[in-house]
């Protein structure tokens, strides 16, 4: 996970800055910032490496076609993750894409890759009301205010959908596997 939040953000008002007077590095310093960040969540979300990309790269484009409507005021991490999440959502209406790689089925957990798979398949398997927060809040650890704003849901509903998704992913998982990234 990224240091020094406060350095971050330091970072990223000062990209933002450079991106509205429209220094051509601005992007790639934005980039760096988060494109680790939305690329893991768009591949937690698809479960698709290459759709994952495309959703990443999708990104970092509207960004640049919307940075007029960008603020550096703190909620540029919000309105980033938003724009993953709703081209995530585009592409699973397209067509299912929670397919899995052959050796996802294997039901033992000898070792720590068997396990990450066995954990993105039952997070695949659960319905994105319950995914998103998931990924969000456990995966990513994003603060329950700041991931409701992402999904433009209540803190309650963002609980309550992190309460019965994780209940589901262990009953999924066996009911006594820990689950963590």
């Amino acid at each position: 996970m990224p240091g020094d939040d406060s350095q971050d953000s330091f970072q990223e008002k000062r990209w933002l800055t450079a991106l509205n007077e429209g220094d051509p590095r601005a992007l790639g310093g934005i980039f760096e910032l988060y494109g680790e960040r939305i690329f893991r969540y768009t591949f937690r979300m698809l479960g698709n490496r290459s759709d994952a990309e495309d959703i990443t790269a999708e990104t970092f484009l509207r960004v640049i076609r919307k940075s007029g409507e960008l603020r550096a005021d703190g909620a540029f991490r919000t309105w980033i993750f938003r724009i993953a999440r709703n081209l995530c959502i585009d592409k699973m209406r397209q067509h299912k894409l929670m397919e899995l790689p052959p050796d996802a089925s294997h039901p033992g957990m000898e070792d720590k890759a068997t396990l990450r798979i066995t954990v993105q398949q039952a997070l695949a398997e659960l319905p994105v009301e319950y995914r998103e927060p998931l990924v969000l809040c456990d995966l990513e650890e994003m603060a329950a205010r700041e991931a409701a704003e992402v999904l433009k849901i209540s803190v309650p509903a963002l609980k309550s959908r992190l309460y019965r998704g994780r209940r589901a992913l262990r009953d999924k998982l066996g009911g006594t596997q820990e689950y963590t990234s």
